[in-house]
């Protein structure tokens, strides 16, 4: 009997596994590279061709430096860059997909609901999104998971609060690890740490000696990730991490002086992004979970763990895209499942006779259906037409409309490719990283470019840079390459070699041959 419950839970896995890496790997660069994809593939590509130079170099731009470590090896497995980099946080999804398993696990005896919870992370589609995107966002969350299934692990246990404890330090230790990698990841799962601490009431026997004893492991774990985190501090660029924040947030003393007032009223625009890519259906029934009964203490301790980690961004957050808030669907994912899970329970103790409990089971089923219809949707599009994925407003315009989407950047490295084999190129590009000049770069890593030279000359673009044409002026041609909106002086339309344009109307990707008139665009 037991064997055969182990080998269909084998078979069950194997399925998941194999739905997960289907979905997930075919048309994988359906959707062209995205600015923050670009300047991470780079950084990626000098740690491979200077380690010792640019091992910590992420770090100059407030990013700690644990997934471009991924990265870098991983360009070297495949030819096609964008492939080799977004591989690595398809792995890291599937690796996601199989640790909430894990944690459902600690937390129920219902196979089902394990089943749930991976299918879920495969489908849904904010898992979906970041799980083949080569973004930070992915990582993070992941070692935030790992790290609470060692303080699940430890908090569900019989184990008395010595700290002595072989399986009380062996927890801990793990736990503090992979919390301390997270942050190696990205900086902000600082803000987990009060989701963490929520953990110690997934126990139903809470006592104060209990809560006061795990409140100090918990805190331990954390300052163990912290003094790994505090190790960066001997890398010269360390203080360059805390850099970047007032670019995206605004200070906390502005926050409680009133700027709150300001940032409120986004809150449930926020909360529209969990809709959108959470799917209605399942936030409905996180909702209804809140007020269940067998599982209503775990859905309450994930939904405000997750709420959180959102609520310091919603109040701190300048400009807060979707990808900021996705960290926080690990909770409200292990949230829904328990709450289905209880609502399935309840529907079946209410209803009596058997025709109301097949008919109140298979209103939920048709239910939970509408999520994977929606979550069915967004993979298709994004596997077979990326044009019409059904991204928010926000997202629609970075990843598909705006300068940061790289639509028209395979065209033109192909282009390049093409006309640099017989004549020298020296290709100008708007600004100085990301979609330009990166985007190009990162397809002509490892290879021959002794006949061309990418080199980006600065935003706004009012002409050519002498730095640049100095160099340019040693190359049979010179050529531009440009968004078409950031174009800020004319140019005769016989000089345009190729147009890309972005769906719904963007602004068109350029390529200008402008050898005949470079000189009267070189700046005094």
């Amino acid at each position: 009997m037991f064997s055969l419950l182990k080998k269909k839970s084998t078979i069950a896995i194997i399925l998941l596994v194999a739905l997960y890496l289907v979905t997930h790997l075919l048309g994988l660069l359906e959707l062209p590279v995205f600015a923050d994809e670009a300047i991470y593939i780079r950084w990626s590509q000098l740690i491979i061709d200077d380690l010792p130079r640019y091992f910590f170099f992420p770090m100059n731009d407030g990013k700690t430096p644990l997934f471009f470590w991924l990265l870098a090896p991983a360009q070297l497995l495949f030819d096609n860059h964008l492939f080799a980099a977004r591989f690595v946080s398809v792995v890291i999804g599937l690796v996601q997909m199989l640790s909430v398993m894990k944690i459902v696990g600690l937390l129920t005896k219902n196979t089902k609901t394990v089943y749930l919870s991976g299918l879920l992370v495969t489908l849904l589609p904010f898992w979906y999104f970041h799980h083949r995107m080569a973004l930070t966002d992915g990582l993070m969350t992941l070692m935030i998971s790992i790290s609470m299934f060692f303080i699940i692990k430890e908090v569900l246990s019989k184990q008395d609060n010595n700290l002595l404890n072989k399986k009380t330090i062996s927890n801990l230790l793990l736990a503090g690890l992979f919390f301390g990698l997270s942050i190696y990841s990205k900086i902000p799962a600082i803000l987990f740490t009060p989701g963490l601490f929520l953990l110690i009431f997934l126990n139903k026997n809470v006592t104060k000696n209990y809560i006061i004893g795990n409140s100090l492991k918990i805190a331990l774990t954390i300052l163990f990730g912290l003094f790994l985190f505090s190790l960066l501090y001997f890398v010269p660029s360390f203080s360059q991490l805390f850099g970047r924040g007032s670019d995206f947030l605004f200070p906390l003393s502005d926050v409680l002086a009133g700027k709150w007032k300001e940032t409120l009223p986004s809150i449930p625009t926020y909360f529209g992004y969990f809709v959108s890519y959470m799917t209605p259906t399942l936030i409905m029934f996180i909702i209804i979970g809140l007020f269940a009964k067998k599982n209503k203490r775990m859905v309450h301790v994930f939904v405000w763990g997750g709420l959180l980690f959102v609520l310091p961004i919603g109040l701190m957050g300048k400009m807060v895209y979707a990808r900021y808030l996705f960290p926080a669907t690990l909770f409200f994912t292990l949230s829904s499942v328990f709450a289905i899970e209880d609502i399935f329970v309840w529907t079946k103790l209410i209803s009596k006779k058997l025709i109301w409990q097949t008919l109140s089971v298979s209103f939920l089923v048709l239910l939970l259906a509408n999520t994977f219809g929606n979550s069915g949707v967004f993979i298709a599009t994004s596997m077979t037409d990326h044009r019409n994925i059904p991204f928010n407003s926000s997202d629609t315009v970075q990843y598909l409309t705006e300068w940061s989407s790289g639509h028209g950047l395979v065209q033109t490295v192909e282009l390049i490719k093409k006309e640099s084999k017989d004549k020298t190129i020296a290709i100008a590009t708007e600004g100085s990283f990301g979609s330009l000049p990166d985007g190009l770069n990162l397809y002509f890593h490892r290879k021959d470019v002794s006949n061309i030279a990418i080199d980006g000359v600065g935003y706004p673009v009012i002409g050519i840079p002498e730095k640049f044409a100095q160099t340019a002026r040693n190359y049979d041609q010179q050529w531009l390459v440009i968004n078409s909106h950031r174009l800020n002086f004319d140019l005769d339309k016989s000089l345009l070699i190729a147009e890309y344009c972005r769906p719904f109307y963007g602004p068109c990707l350029q390529v200008w041959n402008i050898s005949s008139v470079f000189e009267n665009l070189v700046l005094d």
